[in-house]
């Protein structure tokens, strides 16, 4: 009789250890896939953050441009970030001599993007009336 029992087992079998690896290759694939998603989407949100401060640069712009001036806004504008292209363009429609309708389109590269329009209204200024 030895000092040792007969039937001794030590460490892991060979198909513990298989299926552990599986199980942690499953693990390591699926955070794999959260974490390409994860840029994607955060790739998107920089575009589109792009075009939103274009689109507001621009409404700013067609608000701040003198109203006998309208016509120096109709020179399309185009940023290139990266591989993203975002054009703003504008359209004036005049409703009367002293009333006029800016549309700011603002178009962007970005897929699945349609192109986003914001309607200024822009009137002459008339003189005061004195209060007397």
């Amino acid at each position: 009789m030895g000092a040792y029992p007969a039937h001794v087992t030590r460490g892991f079998s060979l198909v513990e250890v298989l299926i552990a690896i599986v199980i942690f290759s499953a693990v390591v694939l699926a955070l794999a896939g959260l974490a390409f998603q994860i840029a994607r989407r955060t790739t998107r949100a920089t575009d589109l953050a792009l075009h939103m401060a274009m689109q507001r640069g621009a409404a700013d712009h067609a608000v701040t441009v003198p109203f006998d001036s309208l016509t120096q806004l109709l020179t399309p504008d185009t940023v290139w970030s990266g591989p993203v292209r975002t054009t703003v363009r504008y359209v004036i429609v005049t409703l009367s001599t002293v009333r006029k309708d800016v549309y700011v389109i603002t178009q962007t590269s970005v897929p699945r993007t349609p192109p986003d329009t914001i309607i200024i209204r822009r009137g002459l200024a008339r003189d005061p009336i004195p209060l007397r």
